[in-house]
């Protein structure tokens, strides 16, 4: 090969190292995407479909996921104190955070989102010739209630009944405590009892198939619900924010799903 050719290659083989060279330093470097935020809140069985809402749309807003998991308000704080990890707590009532509160799992409360108020239910033939909670101590009633120790309305029940001076007589017409509102109310529409307690929400898109009797102010005892971020959150920053976005946003999709938003 002459001189000139091999020096024209030298060159040409040259120039292309320094091209790819260039085009090699001036790719950006790849950048790892940062894991989408999660939220985990444990949340009272029978505030399923309002929060159910409001973690979906939050997400929507935010990009942030809110993991949901439901169990009776007993049942979810003994999940807490054995995991001792999780963003927010939101029991059926106050009780069940102040309990919390105590035990040191809780940084801060907002509350009321809406209002737990109980009502009595029959079925339609109202067997039990129930108009009061006074009628549940009468002898034939088959009283179907929340467990007092799993569920904030359960232990709402008995403070009713303390008021009313017949707590044993009516204890005595007590055939089930059952874990949840819901499972009352299933249990009254299939004739395994004539009168239960739950809370109006329950009641909402069923009262064609229950008598519903409404507790008389003086008796009945509102309660208000609460969220609350804890302890163990590693963005506490991020669970404050959707306290924020509950109670914003919490009293009208909450009304959406029969709960009172105000207190009688």
């Amino acid at each position: 090969m002459k001189k000139m050719d091999i020096d024209a290659f030298v060159k040409s083989f040259l120039l292309v190292i320094l091209l790819f060279g260039v085009v090699g330093c001036s790719k950006e470097p790849v950048q790892q995407q940062e894991e989408p935020k999660t939220l985990f809140a444990y949340v009272g069985a029978n505030l399923k479909n309002p929060i159910t809402d409001l973690a979906e749309s939050y997400e929507e807003k935010t990009g942030v996921k809110v993991e949901l998991t439901f169990n009776n308000s007993g049942a979810l704080l003994n999940q807490v104190e054995t995991m001792k990890k999780g963003d927010i707590y939101m029991p059926g009532g106050m009780p069940f955070v102040e309990q919390a509160k105590q035990k040191g799992h809780i940084v801060q409360v907002i509350s009321p989102i809406a209002y737990h108020t109980p009502v009595i239910i029959t079925p339609k033939d109202n067997s039990g010739q129930v108009s009061s909670v006074e009628d549940l101590s009468k002898q034939g009633v088959k009283l179907v209630i929340p467990d007092k120790d799993a569920t904030a309305i359960g232990r709402t029940a008995y403070k009713i009944f303390e008021k009313t001076g017949k707590t044993s007589d009516i204890e005595k017409n007590i055939i089930a405590n059952l874990e949840s509102p819901h499972k009352v109310l299933s249990a009254i529409t299939m004739g395994q009892g004539n009168a239960g307690i739950v809370e109006y929400s329950n009641t909402f898109n069923i009262q064609d198939k229950i008598e519903v009797i409404e507790i008389a102010p003086e008796l009945n005892e509102v309660e208000a619900i609460p969220i609350a971020s804890l302890a163990y959150s590693t963005d506490k920053k991020q669970a404050l924010d959707f306290l924020k976005y509950v109670e914003e946003k919490g009293p009208e999709v909450f009304e959406k799903y029969g709960f009172k938003t105000k207190k009688p």
